[in-house]
C-alpha cells in the first residue's frame, strides 16, 4: 500500500467511525503508548545477585523484543535495599552488570525502568531520619513525635515517608534522578508507599492531596525532562488523589483477588493491569477480555525464575508476613521440582502456567496493530451503526481506528453471545469472515473490518 492509499484509508475510516459511533464511554487518541510491558526478575534478593546478562537473558529478551515488548521494569532486587553488599537502595551491588543489562535491552530496542519508591524507606538504614515521616504532635517535653507507619514483610521494614517533609523531599528527589543518570535507566517505576492512605477507612477513595500531587509532579517532570518514562503504582486498584497528570502509566491489580471488567477505565491513560495469581486464579482469556477493550494490556511477569533461596541468610533480619511465606513456599516447591515448571514473580502462582507466556505473546501480536500511534479509540461503545443489535450490559465493544477499523468484543455473561455487525469482518484468531460471530462466555474476539 502506498502512502497515498494509506492516508485515504485513514481518512475514510476516521470519518466513518465519527459518523457511525453515536455513544461510548470515552474517546481517546493514542499517543506515546508502549503496550508490551514486562517485569523482569533478576533474582531473589537479599541473596546475592549478578545483574550481568547471561545467554538465558539474551535469548529471552531478544524473543520479547522481536514480539513487540518495548518496556522492561526491574524491581527491588536491582538495588541493595538493606545494604548487604556495599551498595544501598539507589545503587546496584553489581554496578557494571546492571549497566550491561540495560545496554543489552537498549540494543534490542527496549527501555528499562528502575524501581524507586517515593515513600518506602528502610527504617534501620543509616540515612533514615524521623523527620522523613509525618509528625503527629508535640509531647509534654516539647519534642516532636512522628507517626511510625510500616510496610513490613520478609527482609524489609519500611517506614512510610511523608510527601510534605522537606527533609524527605531533599533526600529522595535528587536520588531518584541520579538513578537514571548513573545507570542509563529510561525512567522510574514508583511504588509510591504513600502514608496518607493510613488515615482513611479501607476501600474509601482517598481525598485530594496537594502535597502528594506536588511531589509526584516534581518527580514526573524531572523524569520527563530527562527523556524518561514514569510509571506509578498507587496500591491495589487505586489511582493517586491528584488533579494534575503525574504519571505516564499506572499499574493496578497487585494484591487484588478479583478484577471486574473495565477496572480503571475512568482513570487517565495509560493503565497497565497486573493479575496477581497469589490472590486470584483467573483464567487467561477471561482476564484479557476484562482489560483489552478498555485500552489496557496486562503486564507480563517474567525473567529469571524465582528460586526461594533468599531466606535464612546470615546477617539478614526477617520480619515474616505474606511475602516471606510466599518465598518459603517457592523454596519448598523448587526442592521438589528443580526442573520446573518455574515461578517468575511475587505475583505468580506456584508454579506459573507454562502456557501463560506464549499466550501473552499471542495476544500482544493481536493488540499491537490496534494501538499504533495516532489511533482513535472509542472505549465501550453503547450505540454504533456498525453493531446491528443492542448490546447487553454484560458485553463490551470497543473500536480502534487507524488504517484499519479494529474491534475488540468481550462477553462477560455466563452464556455465549451472538454479535451481529454491519458489513463483512474478519475474526483475527479463527480466520472466520462474516457479519455474525459467536462470542463464548468470559472470552474476547478480535475483529477487523474488510
Amino acid at each position: 500500500m502506498t502512502f497515498l492509499e494509506e492516508q485515504k484509508r485513514r481518512i475514510d475510516n476516521i470519518n466513518a467511525a465519527e459518523e457511525k459511533n453515536k455513544k461510548y464511554f470515552r474517546r481517546t487518541r493514542i499517543r506515546d503508548y508502549l503496550p508490551g510491558q514486562v517485569t523482569y526478575g533478576l533474582g531473589d534478593y537479599p541473596a546475592r545477585i549478578s545483574a550481568a546478562p547471561t545467554e538465558y537473558d539474551y535469548n529471552l529478551l531478544k524473543q520479547m523484543a522481536d514480539a513487540g515488548v518495548r518496556l522492561v521494569q526491574v524491581h527491588e532486587e536491582w538495588n541493595d535495599a538493606v545494604r548487604l553488599y556495599g551498595a544501598d537502595k539507589f545503587h546496584a551491588p553489581d554496578h557494571e552488570g546492571m549497566k550491561q543489562f540495560i545496554e543489552l535491552c537498549h540494543s534490542l530496542g527496549m527501555k528499562v525502568l528502575a524501581y524507586v519508591s517515593s515513600g518506602y524507606f528502610q527504617e534501620n538504614d543509616p540515612d533514615f531520619r524521623e523527620e522523613f515521616t509525618r509528625p503527629k504532635g508535640v509531647n509534654d517535653k516539647g519534642e516532636t513525635e512522628y507517626h511510625r507507619l510500616l510496610c513490613t514483610s520478609n527482609y524489609f521494614n519500611y517506614r512510610m515517608c511523608w510527601c510534605g517533609s522537606r527533609e524527605w523531599r531533599s533526600y529522595i528527589i535528587p536520588r531518584t534522578f541520579q538513578v537514571m543518570e548513573e545507570y542509563g535507566f529510561d525512567g522510574i517505576f514508583n511504588d509510591w508507599g504513600y502514608d496518607g492512605k493510613m488515615f482513611h477507612p479501607h476501600n474509601v477513595p482517598l481525598p485530594y492531596d496537594p502535597e502528594l500531587e506536588d511531589m509526584l509532579g516534581i518527580l514526573y517532570h524531572g523524569v520527563k525532562s530527562r527523556g524518561g518514562i514514569y510509571k506509578l503504582h498507587a496500591d491495589r486498584n487505586n489511582q493517586p488523589p491528584c488533579k494534575d497528570k503525574v504519571y505516564d502509566y499506572l499499574w493496578i491489580g497487585e494484591g487484588v483477588s478479583e478484577t471486574k471488567p473495565g477496572t480503571g477505565k475512568d482513570y487517565p491513560d495509560y493503565v497497565v493491569p497486573c493479575v496477581d495469581l497469589n490472590q486470584s486464579k483467573d483464567e487467561k482469556d477471561a482476564y484479557m477480555a476484562r482489560t483489552i477493550p478498555y485500552l489496557q494490556f496486562p503486564l507480563l511477569k517474567y525473567g529469571r525464575p524465582v528460586l526461594g533461596n533468599n531466606q535464612n541468610l546470615p546477617g539478614v533480619t526477617y520480619y515474616g508476613g505474606g511475602e516471606q511465606d510466599f518465598y518459603n513456599k517457592v523454596h519448598d516447591y523448587m526442592e521438589k521440582n528443580p526442573d520446573g515448571p518455574y515461578v517468575y514473580s511475587l505475583w505468580s502462582a506456584i508454579p506459573d502456567d507454562p502456557t501463560e507466556y506464549p499466550h501473552w505473546l499471542e495476544f500482544l501480536k493481536l493488540y499491537l496493530p490496534m494501538v499504533t500511534e495516532n489511533t482513535l479509540a472509542y472505549i465501550e461503545l453503547s450505540e454504533s451503526e456498525y453493531i446491528k443489535l443492542p448490546l447487553s450490559e454484560n458485553v463490551c465493544a470497543s473500536m480502534f481506528v487507524n488504517e484499519d477499523i479494529h474491534m475488540a468484543f468481550s462477553n462477560f455473561a455466563d452464556k455465549p453471545y451472538e454479535l451481529v455487525l454491519e458489513g463483512e469482518w474478519l475474526e483475527r484468531r479463527s480466520g472466520k469472515r462474516g457479519s455474525v460471530f459467536t462470542v463464548d462466555s468470559k472470552n474476547i474476539v478480535f475483529l477487523v473490518k474488510q
